[in-house]
C-alpha cells in the first residue's frame, strides 16, 4: 500500500435534544425541497406531565405525537433522571438509582413510534409506585423521543486522492417533562431569597430579578407577576403573569424586563408569589429609580 494514500472514513450522528417550556407543545418543521411547508412539522402534547400518584397505586396519561410533514418518522422512547446541582441551580445527569429519579416507576407504550405523514399516535406514561412511606416523595425525569433514522450510505473516495469521506446524518427530539408529587407532600413552602434592579440600557427600560427557593419537600407549581408603581403620579403597572416549577433544595431565578413606556423617576416593584396556598402569597418589595 502505498504510504501517501490517506482513507478516512468519519460518521457522525447529531441528535439534539429539543426541551420545551411548560404549556408550549413543541413543533419542529421538516420542509421539502422547493416547496414552503414553513405550517407542517412533527408536533407533542401535553410538553409537561403532572402526575400525583399515592404510594401502592397506579395513574396512567398520554401524549400525542402527530407527523403532518410529508415524510414518515420513527421515535424511541427513552428517559434521562437529572438531580441537584451545586448550589440548588444545575441540573446533573444521575443514575436511576437516585432518590427522585422517576424513570424507574414509569412504563411506556409503545416504546417505538413509527408515524406516516399526516398520521398522529398515543404513548401512554404509567406511573407505578410502590407502597410505603419511603416512596411518598417528589420525582422527575424526562420522557425523551428521540428521532430513529438510517445511515446514509458513504460514497467512499477514490483511492488515489487524498480525502475523506464523511456520512452526517441529522435528527431530532423533544424532552417532555414528567413530575410525581404525591398527594402527601408540602408544596407550599417556596420562599423569595432576593430581589435587585438592573439599571436601564439604551434599549430597555431595566429588568427586575428575582431569587426563590423550595424549601418544602414537594415540587412548587408557580405563579409570579410583578406590580410596579410610580411614586410620584400613583400610576400602576401590573406585567404579565409568569409561571415555572421548581423541585426540593432547588433555586430559581427569573427576571421582568420594565417596559419602555414607564418613564423616568422613583418605583415601587411588588413581586408577588402564588405557590399553590389558597391562603398564603410570598411577596417581595424593591424601590428604584429610572434615570
Amino acid at each position: 500500500m502505498k504510504n501517501n494514500i490517506l482513507l478516512l472514513l468519519l460518521l457522525f450522528f447529531i441528535t439534539p435534544l429539543l426541551i420545551y417550556s411548560q404549556n408550549n407543545a413543541p413543533k419542529v418543521s421538516t420542509p421539502e425541497s422547493g416547496e414552503d411547508n414553513s405550517n407542517l412539522g412533527i408536533s407533542v402534547s401535553p410538553s409537561t406531565l403532572r402526575f400525583n400518584v399515592k404510594p401502592g397505586l397506579t395513574q396512567t396519561k398520554a401524549v400525542k405525537i402527530s407527523n403532518d410533514s410529508k415524510k414518515k418518522v420513527s421515535f424511541q422512547v427513552a428517559f434521562q433522571d437529572y438531580g441537584l446541582g451545586t448550589g440548588g441551580k444545575q441540573d446533573v445527569s444521575v443514575s436511576s438509582d437516585y432518590k427522585n429519579a422517576l424513570s424507574k416507576y414509569i412504563v411506556v407504550s409503545p416504546t417505538l413510534v413509527e408515524l406516516n405523514p399526516k398520521e398522529a399516535k398515543v404513548v401512554t406514561v404509567t406511573i407505578d409506585i410502590p407502597p410505603g412511606d419511603a416512596y411518598a416523595i417528589a420525582m422527575w425525569t424526562t420522557l425523551i423521543l428521540d428521532q430513529v433514522t438510517d445511515r446514509s450510505k458513504l460514497e467512499i473516495p477514490d483511492a488515489n486522492n487524498n480525502t475523506m469521506a464523511m456520512g452526517i446524518n441529522t435528527s431530532f427530539g423533544f424532552g417532555i417533562n414528567v413530575f410525581q408529587n404525591p398527594p402527601n407532600v408540602v408544596s407550599n413552602s417556596v420562599e423569595i431569597q432576593a430581589m435587585k434592579f438592573i439599571k436601564a440600557t439604551a434599549s430597555k427600560a431595566g429588568i427586575i430579578e428575582i431569587k426563590a427557593k423550595n424549601t418544602g419537600d414537594g415540587i412548587g407549581y408557580c405563579l409570579y407577576y410583578l406590580e410596579l408603581t410610580n411614586l410620584l403620579t400613583g400610576k400602576q403597572t401590573k406585567l404579565k403573569v409568569k409561571q415555572f416549577s421548581i423541585f426540593p433544595g432547588y433555586e430559581k431565578e427569573f427576571s421582568f424586563e420594565l417596559p419602555n413606556e414607564l418613564g423616568k423617576g422613583k418605583y415601587s416593584a411588588l413581586a408577588v408569589l402564588d405557590f399553590g396556598n389558597k391562603e398564603e402569597l410570598r411577596t417581595a418589595e424593591l424601590e428604584f429609580f429610572i434615570d
